[in-house]
């Protein structure tokens, strides 16, 4: 009987995958990162509506006028359960504002806030 000889990858077949691997990373990479990005944006705005709504109430409630300073501590937890954080800042707070004005983002960037009419 012969003996049959196994035989493994060559260091070439290996280099070959890893390249192919690289590659589908490096086009990968960029998709995700923008789909990150993405979503990190829309969290932020539907915590930023969140507040809005919950200042909202909050004024009705106590009456409050325009220019009224609001805390976050007024609205925990009676309007809102949890204090919500942005997910791009790396959980910074968000600054809740008077009533009148929208609340902010910590990141300041443009598609982390809400439009003056609330949307």
């Amino acid at each position: 009987m012969r003996k049959r000889q196994e035989q493994g990858f060559t260091l070439v077949e290996i280099m070959v995958v890893l390249l192919i691997i690289g590659v589908l990373v490096t086009l990968a990479l960029p998709s995700w990162m923008g789909a990150r990005a993405r979503a990190q944006a829309r969290t932020c705005v539907a915590n930023l509506r969140q507040i809005q709504q919950a200042k909202e109430a909050y004024a009705l409630a106590t009456r409050a006028r325009n220019g009224t300073p609001v805390s976050m501590n007024d609205l925990v937890p009676t309007y809102l359960q949890e204090e919500p954080r942005c997910p791009a800042a790396g959980g910074a707070p968000y600054t809740v504002g008077a009533i009148g004005s929208p609340p902010t983002c910590p990141t300041g960037l443009p598609n982390h806030s809400l439009n003056w009419n609330g949307d």
